[in-house]
């Protein structure tokens, strides 16, 4: 380096590349050495000026806005598209995840997982397909069922038959009260309780129990029903019997195929079986067979 008045000797390392020496000034031992070994010169990085970088920003807020507002803008409308299911995303996404892991953390009760949601009673689960709703006959039924102890001016129902515990099917027909009228595709689920110490075995094996159930309760003598009985089998992954079966009702309406699973609690003072049952014909469609046996294979107890 060359200071006025005087020159700084400067040492510098050895290299292989060739310099230039210049003498300076009276002193001979003093040279100033330039490195001109490098033919390629190394330009600096450009530096971009503050408004280069905030161009962006600048035009944001011309526009009355800022990135923060358009990240939080961007966060809240996937937040909303997430929680109402906006074009099926979130009923996309769940089918992603496993099954059992949507069914613990409960999601599939709010949002279906694929063509499923899903059902949960006191005791049981299942899945129904999402454009199902609740048999509105069935709510109503329930709800006059609970309040005819208090209101002694209400008469009982005639026809005393069973209540299921849960009832869905696809939108039905609505007569002038506005309530769904008992349709042939539907899928219910009755409960039988005051048992003690009840298992399935008592029964007996799948095909007898489900004979017993044909003979005594589907079809009975003098019923003008005559049931077939396709299968009967066990699924001992659920403890459960799974019996398949058709239901001629002659002139009272088109055959039905029914598909039941029955399952006893592990306390052994419940009797609950589900039940999915269309008019024969519609079985043919292998969308709505495998629906329905989508249905009869996702119920288990809880």
């Amino acid at each position: 380096a060359v200071e006025f008045g005087r020159v700084r000797r400067r040492p510098h390392p050895p290299t292989s590349h060739s310099q230039l020496r210049e003498r300076a000034g009276p002193n001979e031992d003093a040279v100033v050495e330039i490195d001109v070994g490098s033919t390629t010169a190394r330009p600096e990085p450009r530096r971009r000026s503050p408004d280069n970088n905030n161009e962006l920003t600048v035009m944001m807020r011309a526009l009355g806005t800022s990135p923060r507002r358009v990240a939080l803008s961007f966060l809240s409308a996937s937040g909303i598209a997430l929680a109402g299911n906006f074009l099926g995303v979130t009923s996309k996404l769940l089918t992603a995840i496993p099954e059992a892991t949507v069914e613990a953390s409960g999601l599939d009760l709010y949002f279906p997982r694929g063509e499923f949601k899903r059902c949960r009673a006191r005791g049981y689960t299942f899945v129904i397909p999402s454009e199902w709703v609740a048999d509105t006959f069935v709510e109503l039924a329930k709800a006059q069922r609970d309040v005819l102890p208090l209101d002694l001016q209400m008469k009982r129902a005639v026809g005393g038959g069973t209540l299921p515990d849960s009832a869905y099917g696809p939108p039905g027909r609505l007569n002038r009260k506005g309530v769904s009228e008992s349709g042939d595709t539907n899928v219910s689920v009755i409960v039988t309780g005051g048992m003690r110490g009840f298992s399935l075995r008592m029964l007996g094996g799948p095909e007898e129990a489900a004979e017993k159930l044909l003979r005594l309760s589907i079809a009975p003598e003098g019923s003008g029903r005559v049931a077939t009985l396709l299968s009967a089998v066990e699924d001992k992954s659920r403890g459960v019997y799974v019996f398949e079966f058709n239901v001629d009702r002659g002139l009272r309406g088109s055959p039905i195929k029914n598909l039941s699973v029955v399952a006893s609690t592990p306390e052994g003072d419940k009797l609950i079986t589900l039940t999915v049952a269309a008019p024969l014909q519609l079985w043919d469609d292998d969308v709505f067979d495998r629906k329905c046996r989508k249905i009869a294979s996702s119920f288990h107890l809880t």
